[in-house]
């Protein structure tokens, strides 16, 4: 087995394994796009990922054969540093080969992240496949989010009589901004621990305001003894020649949340009742969220309502001290 850099000559190859590990994701996940079965798309969505700025990828080749492929980019921003994501598709074995292989694959790619000063590395793993799971978590790798679907004709038969949905108005600024750290603040306390800039307030209560007009998304307000105690965002999923992971007649559920002092009522059930009724009229199929599998409140939630786990996010944050540790 030698491990190399990939390289455009390595596109074909890497398409045929991508598409027959799709094959076997939809057999555990049907709702998947099926287009990606076909090495011509597949091939799509590794090209996109290759052409990523700072992208980086490592081919495993058996006696001239490629047998594996690992294709991520490193990023920058304020929450995670400098980090790199394999997304997706940026990843596929032959199925002759043990998953040991995708351990294989990430040692000589992590490698090359660390000499680049990318210490947190976050991966989307298929939620289907158990043996490529334990690879990554035998990496040191841990959950983080979930992203699940959902089959519109599953439908709820709830009734919320003290609980009224309505969109939102311009005449609800007020109180949407007042709502818009509810999420973040949520986040942050134990056991999640996800940080929230307080300079980012603002920004958030200016982009949920903004939602309002938002001709692509739809804002719906739960009301509870006059009061709005709730709020789900939803919008068109759109499905790309490059996303595996979205299929067609697909919406979103962006975003959601209920006060504090109004949960276990039935408020979130009645929002997502409400807005996935609306998304059935209007001949969507499917809907898509994720969440921190640590909230413990939304971990219950989305799985009791129907959403199934298809990806996980993974990650791992390597100790950048081993820089100095063996005396780089």
């Amino acid at each position: 087995m030698k491990f190399t850099a990939f390289e455009n000559i390595h596109l074909d190859d890497a398409a045929s394994l991508l598409a027959i590990r799709h094959m076997y994701d939809r057999s555990i996940n049907p709702e998947l796009p099926s287009k990606f079965e076909e090495a011509s798309y597949a091939k799509k969505a590794i090209e996109a990922l290759f052409n990523e700025k700072n992208s980086f990828g490592i081919a495993a080749v058996n006696d001239s054969e490629l047998v594996g492929y690992m294709i991520g980019s490193i990023q920058t921003d304020k929450n995670r540093e400098r980090h790199t994501w394999i997304k997706y598709a940026g990843m596929a074995i032959a199925e002759s080969e043990s998953e040991e292989l995708y351990r294989e694959l990430y040692a000589e790619f992590a490698k090359k992240m660390v000499e680049l000063g990318s210490f947190n590395h976050y991966v989307i793993v298929p939620s289907g496949n158990k043996s490529t799971l334990d690879a990554w978590l035998h990496l040191g790798f841990a959950y983080e989010q979930v992203h699940g679907i959902r089959d519109l004709s599953v439908s709820s038969d709830n009734v919320f009589e003290d609980i009224q949905i309505r969109l939102a108005t311009s005449e609800d600024e007020k109180r949407i901004r007042e709502l818009a750290t509810v999420i973040m603040e949520h986040q942050a306390k134990s056991p999640v621990f996800a940080p929230g800039f307080i300079e980012e307030r603002d920004d958030y209560k200016e982009g949920y305001v903004e939602i309002i007009n938002d001709e692509a998304a739809t804002l719906w307000l739960a009301i509870y003894q006059n009061e709005i105690v709730g709020f789900q965002v939803f919008e068109s999923a759109a499905a790309s020649d490059e996303n595996l992971l979205t299929p067609e007649s697909c919406i979103s559920l962006v975003v959601g949340a209920t006060v504090e002092s109004s949960r276990g009522i039935g408020v979130s059930t009645a929002l997502l009742q409400h807005g996935l009724t609306f998304a059935d009229k209007d001949g969507y199929k499917l809907c898509e969220t994720d969440w921190r599998i640590t909230n413990l409140e939304s971990s219950r939630f989305w799985p009791k309502n129907g959403f199934k786990p298809i990806a996980y996010r993974l990650v791992r944050k390597i100790d950048p001290r081993i820089i100095w540790a063996t005396g780089v």
